[in-house]
């Protein structure tokens, strides 16, 4: 209104002086106010993919909104001031993941009428039965190793927060128990396992590639979300009871590979289908390359009650204790430099072990089956996940000329076996193929290589050792003992 006033009285000034004869130009109009600058939000987040209970750095800023702070909302809440920066704790959605494994959430911010959001992808929380295998390199001085998963594993001084991470641990269906280089754990001084005369316990593995000699000591073991409290274990490489010298009987069972570069890993997890990896026959019986009992002057064979031996880690857990499913993905012709998987405590206990379309195959007490290949019946045959190929004779296959443990086809070969229950109620026919092994790449550790059966036999064409290339594109049970029933595979 006080424009229009204004201009209407300069109209009238005008007017009066023409009327009066004098001249001159009309007054420049007044300009029109310059138009308010465009409020503006922007806000980011960083990264962009986390896990449930990660760290999300979220930086923002503003322009002509007038508000002197801002309102967060979303996955975030409270007042902000106008720029600045913020950590905050990536939640799981408020829908869940509903399986997934992934889901967005929101960062919204309004300053005066004015929001900007940023989301991030969030990774499902790994269910607490579920460990990550990797298949690749091996650890830092082993070498370049070849079809061997591993697995990290927490071990504890019992009912204590003194603890340690190791990774690179070995997963094997076809042993039991726990067993680490004692470098790994020796800060964590774990309290020795004593044998019944009250000396320290010392303990001999008896595997097919050689032997591990080393004292037994209870820790409390984490695998996944799962644990296992003051469990029996095996240090590889330490000396029980101050014993410097591996007991004879232990050392005649081929070599030491109880090393790092003797075993390409820092330890083993025998994740197989036993609870014990002596049982019952150690436990009245004093058995050369098993138990011992140790002083500083030597060790001599010992008797062990069970709940000393070196135990299946996965027997110990509250839950999810009767047995394992290892999951790892399909791998072609020419092999891979690695790959992921899963292994998963449990059978039938929760949505992600259940047995689906596998059949099943009861093992025999000492965890084999039988294997019928090329008119051959090999009755002491077993499927093992430490094996790093899948072993067998046939003397129609060429052998390596460098490694010599291994075949080498000049083209890869597609072959079968069929596998049979040791109580002969299931049979299934197993396509598998076999690559040239020296024909991989150096940045090559998965193949589905193979090699002749060599010190795997039981007895004469006795035996077909089914390593890690069967676990490839399969789900495998290793289903274990309960009371007086066997225990079973299921693929």
């Amino acid at each position: 209104m006080r424009a229009a006033l204004r201009r209407a009285a300069a109209a009238i000034v005008c007017a009066s002086m023409a009327a009066c004869g004098g001249g001159g130009s009309s007054p420049a109009p007044t300009p029109a106010p310059a138009p308010a600058a465009a409020a503006s939000v922007t806000l980011s987040a960083t990264p962009a993919t986390v896990n449930v209970g990660q760290q999300v750095t979220l930086g923002w800023s503003s322009q002509n909104t007038g508000a002197a702070s801002c309102t967060a909302s979303g996955a975030w809440s409270g007042q902000q001031s106008a720029s600045g920066t913020a950590t905050v704790t990536a939640a799981a959605p408020a829908a869940g993941f509903g399986g997934a494994p992934a889901a967005s959430i929101s960062y919204t911010l309004t300053c005066g009428g004015t929001a900007a959001s940023a989301s991030v992808t969030v990774n499902a929380p790994a269910p607490a039965n579920l460990l990550a295998i990797t298949v690749d390199a091996g650890p830092a001085g082993a070498g370049n190793q070849v079809n061997l998963p591993y697995v990290s594993v927490t071990v504890c001084r019992p009912g204590t927060s003194v603890c340690a991470t190791i990774d690179h641990v070995l997963v094997d269906t076809g042993s039991y128990g726990l067993r680490l280089l004692a470098s790994t754990a020796q800060a964590l001084a774990l309290p020795a396992v004593l044998a019944p005369s009250g000396a320290a316990a010392g303990e001999c593995g008896q595997f097919i590639g050689g032997h591990t000699w080393g004292s037994v000591v209870r820790a409390d073991v984490r695998l996944g979300g799962e644990s296992a409290a003051a469990l029996p274990l095996q240090l590889m490489g330490d000396t029980p009871g101050g014993a410097a010298a591996t007991p004879a009987a232990c050392a005649s069972i081929g070599e030491n590979i109880g090393t790092l570069t003797g075993l390409g890993a820092n330890g083993i997890l025998g994740v197989g289908m036993l609870r014990y990896d002596c049982g019952a026959a150690c436990v009245s019986n004093a058995i050369g390359a098993a138990y011992y009992s140790c002083a500083a002057s030597g060790c001599v064979a010992s008797r062990m009650p069970l709940a000393s031996q070196v135990s299946n880690p996965v027997a110990g857990f509250a839950v999810d204790n009767n047995g394992v499913l290892l999951r790892l993905p399909s791998v072609g012709s020419g092999g891979a430099a690695s790959v992921a998987g899963s292994l998963i405590f449990g059978i039938n206990t929760q949505a992600n072990n259940a047995i689906a379309g596998e059949t099943t195959f009861r093992a025999d007490k000492v965890g084999n089956f039988t294997t019928i290949y090329k008119g051959v019946t090999m009755s002491a045959s077993f499927i093992d996940s430490g094996s790093n190929g899948i072993f067998f004779d046939d003397d129609s296959i060429a052998v390596c000329e460098v490694s010599t443990g291994f075949y080498c086809p000049p083209a890869t070969l597609a072959l079968s076996a069929t596998t049979v229950a040791a109580d002969g109620s299931a049979a299934r026919t197993i396509d598998f193929s076999i690559d040239n092994v020296e024909s991989l790449g150096n940045g090559i550790h998965v193949g589905n290589v193979g090699g002749p059966g060599g010190s795997v036999k039981t007895g004469a064409n006795n035996a077909f050792d089914w390593g890690l290339p069967f676990f490839f594109g399969r789900r495998v049970f290793v289903g274990m003992e309960s009371g007086a029933a066997s225990g079973y595979w299921a693929y």
